[in-house]
């Protein structure tokens, strides 16, 4: 081996820690009780039940899950930061530690079966709500409007005095 190589390995060996480094993997896992229910994160598709979505930032997100035939569920999730998400062991964790952490976060949603209004009930509510509107007083006169106030009147200009040697034109 040459001085120079002795020289670079120190530089190559700190470069291959580098590439090697691991990351934080974070990801969302939303189940829920009905199986194919389309999953939204802050109004954002995902799929199916159980849904997988990886996330960038620990905080608050909104959790929708629509199904048809079950009432739709929206929910507002806080994800807490582990411990090593906090400056300066985020760089630590992130960047120089050789290891790749996964951070999953699960939760679990139960649907409901939607609930069938019978045809029966909702004309019997319009009825009911139509006899209020029938019971009703008199509606009262609305006062007169007041005349809007006009705005003060210019004095006319008086006519443009002629001036001598010039012909008034005739429009036809």
């Amino acid at each position: 081996m040459t001085a120079r190589t002795v020289r670079l390995m120190p530089v190559l060996a700190c470069a291959a820690a580098l590439v090697t480094t691991g990351c934080v993997d974070r990801r969302f896992v939303i189940e829920s009780n009905v199986p194919n229910a389309q999953v939204y994160i802050d109004n954002r598709p995902i799929g199916p039940a159980p849904a997988h979505s990886p996330f960038e930032y620990y905080g608050y997100y909104t959790v929708k899950i629509v199904q048809p035939g079950y009432e739709t569920r929206e929910e507002r999730v806080h994800v807490t930061a582990p411990w090593y998400a906090y400056p300066p062991i985020d760089f630590l964790a992130e960047v120089v530690w050789p290891f790749r952490i996964r951070d999953t976060r699960r939760y679990y949603f139960q649907l409901y079966e939607a609930t069938q209004t019978r045809t029966d009930d909702i004309l019997n509510a319009a009825d009911a709500l139509r006899l209020r509107g029938l019971n009703l007083p008199a509606p009262e006169r609305p006062a007169d409007p007041r005349p809007p106030k006009k705005p003060p009147q210019a004095a006319p200009l008086p006519p443009p005095a002629a001036q001598p040697g010039l012909v008034p034109s005739v429009l036809p």
